[in-house]
């Protein structure tokens, strides 16, 4: 598979995006799956003070820095941390979360405990749900630079096919999916059996559908915790499901960057662009999609389009936003924007996310795509 015509610049991306988002959302049906995590968003502290006050550590270098003296010295480490918040989290608790902000009807298909945990039930209790164990526990350490997770693995870790099947039938799986309009999955690197259950899905689930979705949303996860060998068994129940509907496969710059070294040669002066190329030619899925910091991009047979992403400079949370630049990719999709405006609006949502701390409402997205053109200048 190969690139078949010139990119999409980011002025004709924006342009096709003020033009082609509609004035209002019908909503849908949608469902995601099949992890389930309660987020702990932390900061960690440089200097005490005193009980109300300190000056956190700011970067992920000064961090290692510290760890690197610690090593050094042969020496124990002790850094506090403070915690700024409490969420549910992981991949379909993100995007239930932003689709049934702006009017859609989600489904989610995870683990949230079972019962159903009290911060999963108060904020998702009038969707549908089905929890298939026990949630993970992430720690969100937030840096100016970047973000470090710890994250004690919850009971999705020891999913495949056979034991989701055991825990949900498929007839009341398929009333979940059946006429929704998107179906996203995540995450790999959580869940390193999911090829089992991409293949079951494929195999056992969808040919009992009648109205199966047509649209599907994989978000691996940090590919870097994959190696090449559990790469190659994903291909085929990646392209297994691709064969059946659009599959869109979205991953963020360094995780692209490993894909393509896993799929081919390893090269340490690839690009993000070279790695999203490679990527998309060794896997014959409907699209790649790759976003970062300073632009996303998208490789597919209808071309490449890239567009860039603007600067925040006071952000109030990282964490997910990666989650939220696929919710809106993906709402472009469905509404029929082409694949550069649809980027453009990834980037407006996650933007807005990133600058507010909360999942933006539709009428929030509409002024973010607006305003896209002074945000970029400013």
């Amino acid at each position: 598979m190969s690139v078949t015509h010139s990119d999409v610049t980011t002025e004709a991306a924006i342009r096709a995006c003020q033009r082609q988002l509609p004035a209002s959302l019908d909503g849908g049906d949608v469902v995601f799956g099949f992890d389930g995590m309660i987020d702990a968003v932390q900061v960690m502290v440089d200097t005490r003070h005193d009980p109300e006050s300190y000056t956190p550590i700011r970067t992920l270098d000064s961090l290692a820095d510290r760890f690197q003296a610690s090593a050094d010295e042969n020496s124990s480490l002790a850094v506090e941390w403070v915690r700024n918040g409490t969420r549910t989290g992981g991949h379909t608790s993100h995007l239930s979360r932003f689709f049934g902000e702006i009017g859609y009807d989600p489904t989610m298909i995870g683990t949230f405990g079972r019962p159903v945990r009290d911060v999963f039930e108060e904020e998702f209790g009038a969707y549908e749900m089905a929890s298939l164990g026990e949630p993970g526990e992430t720690h969100a350490v937030e840096f100016d630079d970047g973000k470090c997770m710890f994250i004690e693995p919850g009971s999705y870790l020891r999913f495949d096919w056979e034991t989701l099947a055991d825990t949900i039938s498929l007839d009341e799986l398929a009333v979940h999916v059946d006429g929704t309009d998107l179906l996203g999955i995540g995450y790999w690197t959580v869940m390193p059996r999911l090829p089992s259950i991409l293949s079951g899905l494929r195999e056992d689930l969808w040919p009992t559908l009648s109205d199966p979705p047509e649209r599907i949303l994989f978000d691996p996860g940090d590919v870097r915790q994959l190696t090449a060998e559990q790469i190659e068994r994903g291909i085929g129940p990646m392209e297994g499901l691709a064969a059946v509907a659009d599959f869109t496969l979205s991953a963020n710059r360094v995780e692209t960057l490993a894909l393509a070294d896993r799929l081919t040669t390893a090269d340490p002066d690839r690009s993000f662009p070279e790695a999203a190329a490679v990527a998309y030619d060794h896997l014959d899925v409907t699209r790649f999609v790759g976003h970062n910091v300073d632009f996303s991009l998208v490789v597919s047979d209808a071309g490449t389009a890239r567009v860039d992403v603007p600067k925040v400079s006071d952000p109030a949370l990282t964490t997910s936003a990666g989650d939220h630049f696929n919710a809106g990719f993906a709402l472009g999709l469905l509404h029929g924007l082409d694949e550069g405006a649809a980027l453009t609006l990834g980037n407006a949502v996650a933007n807005r996310f990133v600058r507010t701390g909360s999942p933006p409402s539709f009428d929030e997205i509409t002024a973010t795509v607006r305003e896209y053109d002074d945000l970029l200048s400013g």
